[in-house]
């Protein structure tokens, strides 16, 4: 097994892809600074075949495929995306309550709100 040269991020993003003379929005689910993994559920793609990315409505990248199968493709970018970019469309998991952001101590119990002791003068 080959070690990858960029680390991959787990992504949802929806994007606007232009192939074969159509406008499709495809999910990447995968993405690093020189390639991604689409859903290709619905249209067919080829191998080699260049897909034209638009992020952001104003970022234009496009790619070949580089592997696929029934329902996902592989592609590598033309140009490497910017780490900052990659870093942006990352997977942000959103916690599940509240009480994962109250700090605790070393022992994980809450700590009180500050200011609840007041000190004598």
């Amino acid at each position: 097994m080959h070690s990858r040269r960029h680390e991959r991020l787990v992504v949802e993003y929806e994007v606007r892809c232009f192939l074969q003379d159509s406008e499709a929005r495809l999910v990447i689910y995968d993405i690093c600074v020189d390639g991604c993994c689409i859903d290709t559920e619905g249209f067919r793609v080829a191998m080699d075949e260049v897909i034209h990315f638009r992020f952001f409505d104003d970022l234009a990248v496009e790619g070949s495929v580089v592997w696929k199968n029934d329902r996902f493709a592989g592609v590598h970018f033309s140009q490497e995306l910017h780490p900052a970019l990659v870093l942006h469309l990352g997977f942000k998991p959103i916690a599940a309550s509240l009480g994962e952001f109250l700090p605790r101590d070393r022992f994980g119990r809450e700590l009180p709100p500050i200011g609840w002791m007041t000190i004598p003068r």
